[in-house]
């Protein structure tokens, strides 16, 4: 009599265990650990999310006949021993999880062990395997998200001419993917799958024993089951799939989803299967639903960006977790968590994230991770609020994403120069700077844009890092052409901008 014990985001048949099970003398285990050590202070809606899938897949597994022990307790190993003992479990299946600190709990209790007889293999819900990316990612070699793309294309097969040419005659057509939005541009609402009887004893459950973890509950709307992901995916392909391309880097305040799929929850969960996800996707291009443009950027989402920072993660840990290349230990301010600041990029961004526990990848990347690279916030710290407050976000999702994409703290590996910019780049992409206590327009002074006088000063206090960087040689050579009088106008800005930051005024 074997058991599978599956985690909250291993809850799908498709998990590799499920072909030996026998549902006849086996057993399911499923824990839903309440500790605060393991839940930290992670968004309700996170905790809504996790704990519904779960009691929904219960469901589902005693309804194809599987014998389930669904246990609530204050950690994994305490109702891991319950189980063992209620049962006299001889043998425990466990699928090794890709983050590093849940595989480094149970490799711990295995090797206390001795009665027991602990099974494991790779969990499911990648495309590559996990034993693939030492060769994949080598040591000796620069790593390149855009060449393992390629690679995976021309394994799946996806996107391709008979030839074996990437459809379009490019492999990436990212250029054509930046559009700013323009005056009336709005898209349909999401489709959100209504509220369960079950999510609904999870929302007062959480809202009782969680009352102090940040985040509203009460517009909680994502799928927490397969049959809901599917319909999510359908609905998503059918309204929003053919105008993603264009404006999936435009930001319009008030609609964090725009043209964005919202499936990143249901695919690191596991309610959907990510080489499903991306040959749907290729039919809506080849029935002529969706243009390549959009197709294309949506996939590579899925088979490189995703698989790619997975690799990472597994090939950089645990080291990559306390890397800090631009010396960077500013705390994060207050507004991380309420939301209340002036400028508006930051307020409708971090409002979404409060709200919905989402916003969409340039509000992630251009707005957020952008400002906390040039105010110079701990990494960390930054890592640790992007992990606890978005619904997608798990350890493996996080870290490659945010310390290395977003804060450029692992001194190039995931990108070639930081992503940082002045309040040009928000006011071109957005509507955010119309309604913004700050002008955009004004460079210096009380009432200048944020973002202008901290991107002056990270070129001045990194200069050593990046001047002879190609890709920012051009911003050197304007930041050096400023006047005597502009150079002290931008320090007193900036150090304006850094007093009102202290003081919880920004």
């Amino acid at each position: 009599m074997a058991t599978l014990w599956l985690l909250g985001s291993q809850c799908s048949f498709r998990q590799p265990w499920f072909e030996e099970i026998d549902k006849k003398k086996d057993h399911i285990l499923l824990i839903e650990a309440r500790s605060r050590s393991t839940w930290q202070q992670y968004h309700k809606q996170k905790l809504v999310l996790v704990f519904s899938i779960m009691r929904h897949f219960k469901a589902e597994l005693e309804e194809a006949g599987f014998s389930v022990d669904y246990r609530q307790g204050d950690s994994f190993e305490e109702e891991l021993q319950k189980h063992i003992n209620q049962y006299k479990a001889k043998e425990i299946l466990i699928h090794q999880p890709s983050d590093h600190r849940m595989e480094r709990q149970i490799h711990s209790w295995k090797n206390k062990q001795k009665d027991v007889d602990i099974r494991m293999q790779e969990e499911g819900g990648f495309l590559i395997g996990r034993p693939e990316w030492e060769d994949l990612l080598p040591d000796n070699q620069k790593w390149q998200m855009d060449k393992l793309y390629r690679k995976f294309r021309t394994r799946f097969d996806v996107l391709l001419t008979n030839e074996g040419k990437p459809l379009g005659g490019k492999w990436s057509l990212d250029a054509e993917n930046r559009k700013p939005p323009k005056k009336g541009l709005d898209f349909p609402a999401p489709a959100w799958p209504d509220q369960t009887t079950i999510t609904k004893e999870v929302i007062a459950d959480v809202e009782q024993h969680y009352t102090e973890n940040y985040g509203s509950i009460d517009s909680f709307r994502y799928p927490v089951t397969a049959d809901q992901a599917e319909a999510f995916l359908e609905d998503f392909i059918k309204h929003r799939l053919p105008t993603f391309g264009d404006y999936q880097d435009a930001m319009i305040p008030k609609d964090p989803f725009m043209s964005h799929s919202m499936l990143s929850a249901s695919i690191n969960m596991n309610l959907l299967d990510p080489l499903d996800v991306i040959r749907r996707a290729e039919e809506a291009y080849e029935d002529g639903h969706a243009p390549l443009n959009a197709v294309e950027g949506f996939i590579r989402q899925i088979l490189g960006w995703r698989e790619y920072i997975r690799g990472i993660y597994l090939r950089k840990m645990p080291e990559y977790r306390n890397v800090n290349e631009l010396d960077h230990h500013r705390d994060l301010p207050d507004f991380f968590w309420t939301g209340e600041t002036k400028m508006h990029c930051m307020q409708d961004s971090i409002g979404s994230v409060i709200e919905h526990g989402y916003s969409h990848h340039i509000q992630r990347l251009m707005v957020i991770g952008n400002f906390s690279v040039l105010a110079g916030f701990s990494p960390q710290q930054v890592s640790d609020w992007f992990n606890e407050m978005y619904i997608d976000a798990l350890d493996w999702v996080v870290l490659p994403n945010v310390l290395g994409m977003a804060l450029y703290a692992d001194g190039g590996l995931m990108s070639t120069k930081p992503y940082v910019s002045s309040g040009n780049y928000i006011h071109k992409m957005s509507r955010y700077c119309g309604d913004c206590e700050y002008s955009v327009k004004d460079k210096y002074g009380e009432t200048a844009c944020p973002f202008h006088s901290l991107y002056w000063d990270f070129l001045e206090r990194q200069r050593s890092r990046f001047e002879e960087n190609p890709r920012m040689k051009v911003m050197f050579k304007h930041l050096d052409n400023r006047s005597e009088e502009q150079v002290q106008q931008q320090k007193e800005t900036v150090d304006l901008v850094f007093d009102r930051l202290k003081k919880g005024e920004l």
